[in-house]
């Protein structure tokens, strides 16, 4: 193990001596004297107890933890499992008159011979007798007197609402526990029996409090260790865990941290960057979060840009050269996950671009060709309507037209003349789109067929396309008659405009009278015919159009990845004559009022001239649509909230999405996450994204948020020092001291570096 990285260990602080024997039963501690450290140390070893502290009774045995500091440094090849131990002391105390005594452990941050000697000399200025106990105020006085950073441990041997018996357990020592956890007078719970463990953490979701939960073996006999003794064995004894330096500071970030400390797993997975050399210097790096950090311009960004295999910039050969950069690590053979700086900004106008599976987006496009198809029928049938509302009232202004007749010859016309020959009405087959609708629905029906889902419906669809195609057959039937007629009617019309044209030129005088008469009187007889008809027609005004869906949604991740088109679950009357008509038309009343070319180029918008109607109708149908289909997308989270739409919330949600796609890469390299997040929702969010997969892959980002080291409570930090363009490297852990302190690094080269380590210490009652 590195001496400035950290890993997990197991660690008991709950190991009596012989110091104890005033108050215990005669001969349970004399194998565990100065002289029996040997069997103590071998039997650590053998449980691989990397970190120990010997508490006894109210009692402190300067020499024999000078004893174990020597053994630990000059044996250290012996009991290599073995790292360091904590002084300690297993203090009686009543906390509140009337009410039991409690033990807390209370482990004390000693530095040389004479921390543990002054430890001793004040114990034993007042020292209590076998059941005696120090009152509140005895015991913070003695602390103080001896002067050193604690951190005071109670002891819980049952749940907290439970008191029965008597076992110095601090629920049986105050009228509120959730008080005392509270403030932070007690720093963390000993427990010894696994099921117990469980009935404290229940008790603690109930009274919505964390405090560090461990162990501790309370063993009396070394000989027999991690037991009490030969008769008390408690089999189902685990040893804790944390993932700590094993110094008195790795403990306390531990306490003062316990998500992110106690419990970790170890991880089996070696980093995909396991180091980075710079001048020589080699950095390691960990399977975790690891943190870079520095002054700007020191070379954070170009370090990112090594790791992710970028070295084609100038600038970046340039450094990576005059500094001996060297990064070891599988990159070649990875694709990580890298998030530059900006990049969530670049994209952030374009959200479909941000969240996506390679290349295919994950808001997906709407289907608006039902509601196109159902708008474009209605403005077809309107202006349908409109006209005939037009033609009705001019067929009926047309009679009062004075018709003057003149005698003509009766005599012969040389070519024979054929009148009422003026046909522009478009023929129209009205089978034509039953038939292909028809047609499309069978061939879709036979796709389905071919497709694996529909295995089991084969029969019912058999059974629809049976009938379908029988009407089919009868629509087709009918089409192509009414095909033919149209054709036939086209030729003859073709045909006779033909000959008409060829003998216009070798008609007389007298044959185009004759001719231009027979035309007129058929115009008459047309005029009345027509005005009769429009007199009697009934006009079907069409109605509103029904309300459609308009929406998609893809869910992945615990997100759903919305779009929503403007006329989504939404009249959109208002809207079509809007787009249509000037404000004047904007009903259907008015617009059943328009009875003649003039009026209908007036009511529609942007109209000036009667030719150009049928132009600006079809123009303003198109905006029209434009602005109907027209999307916005969302994202609701898990609880079907909706995602904010500010930077900030969007970056989040990106954060708190990609972190949970952990398939497609093994790293994740970012520089500066805290972009645009408020600190609030780094400490209540973002924190928690990166904490979930810290044990599941390799994390290496650039950051000048100190909230995003110490909150976070990341792995590794590499500090970068630019001196003239030469690269000064130092790495560890947050409690390492070596090659320098580095949380005094971090307090004195972040902004708010220093307020946010005391304040995540001070909530404990300790400041280092």
């Amino acid at each position: 193990m590195s001496n400035n990285l950290n890993s997990i260990i197991k660690f008991d602080l709950h190991i009596h001596s012989y110091a104890s024997k005033y108050k215990e039963v005669d001969g349970i501690v004399d194998n565990s004297k100065k002289e029996n450290l040997g069997t103590l140390f071998e039997k650590l070893n053998e449980h691989k107890v990397a970190l120990f502290s010997i508490t006894d009774h109210n009692r402190f045995d300067a020499d024999l933890y000078l004893e174990a500091i020597r053994i630990l440094k000059e044996h250290a090849n012996s009991y290599p499992e073995v790292k360091n131990i904590l002084s300690g002391v297993e203090f009686d105390v009543q906390l509140e008159d009337d009410l039991d005594k409690c033990h807390i452990i209370t482990i004390f941050d000693t530095h040389n011979e004479g921390d543990l000697y002054k430890i001793k000399e004040k114990i034993d200025e007042n020292i209590l007798s076998r059941d005696a106990a120090y009152t509140k105020d005895a015991f913070e006085k003695l602390l103080k007197n001896i002067g050193l950073d604690t951190i005071l441990i109670a002891q819980q041997r049952k749940g907290f609402d439970n008191h029965r018996g008597v076992d110095n357990s601090l629920g049986d020592a105050v009228s509120d526990v959730e008080k005392i956890i509270k403030v932070g007078y007690i720093n963390a719970i000993e427990y010894q029996k696994p099921k117990v463990e469980g009935i404290l953490k229940q008790n603690l979701r109930e009274i919505s409090t964390v405090i560090p939960l461990f162990s501790g073996s309370d063993c009396h006999d070394w000989n027999c260790y991690p037991y009490h003794d030969r008769i008390n064995q408690n089999t189902n004894f685990r040893h804790s865990k944390a993932k700590i330096l094993p110094t008195f500071k790795g403990l306390l970030m531990a306490i003062s941290s316990p998500e992110t400390r106690f419990n970790r797993r170890e991880n089996l997975k070696n980093p995909q960057i396991k180091s980075i050399q710079i001048n020589e210097h080699t950095i390691p790096l960990t399977q975790g979060i690891n943190v870079i950090i520095g002054e700007n311009g020191s070379g954070k960004s170009t370090i990112l840009e090594l790791i992710n295999n970028r070295t084609n910039k100038t600038h970046i050969k340039k450094l990576k050269e005059s500094n001996k950069i060297q990064v070891e690590g599988n990159i070649d053979l990875i694709q990580p996950k890298y998030i530059e700086q900006g990049y969530i900004v670049e994209k952030f106008k374009h959200p479909e671009n941000l969240f996506s599976n390679g290349e295919e987006t994950l808001f997906k496009d709407i289907d608006t060709k039902k509601f196109l198809e159902i708008y474009g029928q209605y403005a077809k049938n309107i202006k349908k309507c409109i006209e005939k509302n037009i033609n009705k009232n001019v067929s009926t202004h047309n009679l009062v037209d004075t018709i003057v007749y003149k005698n003509v010859s009766n005599s012969s016309n040389y070519y024979i003349q054929i009148a009422n020959t003026d046909n522009s009405q478009t023929l129209n087959n009205i089978h034509e789109e039953p038939f292909f609708n028809l047609k499309d629905l069978i061939s879709n029906l036979e796709k389905l067929k071919k497709d694996a889902y529909y295995n089991s419906f084969i029969e019912k669809i058999d059974a629809a396309l049976l009938i379908l195609k029988d009407i089919y057959k009868e629509v087709k039937n009918n089409y192509i008659k009414q095909y033919i007629s149209i054709e036939t009617q086209n030729i003859i019309e073709s045909c006779v405009k033909n000959y008409l044209r060829k003998i216009k030129d070798n008609s007389t005088a007298e044959d185009r009278e004759k001719h231009e008469f027979e035309q007129a009187k058929c115009k008459f007889i047309k005029s009345i015919v027509d005005a009769v008809s429009n007199s009697i027609l009934n006009i079907d005004w069409p109605e509103e159009p029904q309300i459609l869906s308009g929406t998609s949604s893809v869910s992945t991740k615990g997100f759903k990845f919305n779009r929503e088109a403007y006329y989504n679950q939404k009249s959109m009357l208002t809207d079509f004559l809007s787009a249509m008509f000037i404000s004047k038309y904007q009903n259907i009343d008015a617009i059943k009022n328009i009875d003649n070319f003039k009026s209908f180029q007036e009511a529609v918008k942007n109209c000036t001239v009667v030719e150009n109607i049928d132009k600006c109708w079809n123009d303003n149908l198109a905006k029209y649509f434009e602005m109907a289909t027209k999307t916005e997308q969302y994202i609701l989270d898990a609880s079907n909230q909706q995602v904010g739409n500010t930077l900030g919330e969007m970056s989040l949600s990106y954060y708190d999405f990609f972190t949970q796609d952990q398939q497609t890469w093994e790293l994740l390299i970012i520089d500066q996450p805290e972009d645009n997040i408020s600190n609030n929702n780094i400490r209540q969010k973002l924190i928690g994204y990166f904490h979930n997969i810290r044990e599941e892959k390799q994390i290496i980002f650039v950051t000048h948020n100190p909230l995003l080291v110490v909150n976070l409570d990341v792995d590794n930090v590499i500090y970068l020092k630019n001196t003239k363009g030469v690269i000064e490297a130092i790495g560890g852990c947050l409690e390492s001291e070596e090659p320098e302190n580095m949380l005094n690094i971090i307090a004195n080269n972040m902004d708010g570096g220093k307020e946010t380590i005391e304040k995540r210490l001070r909530f404990y009652g300790k400041e280092n």
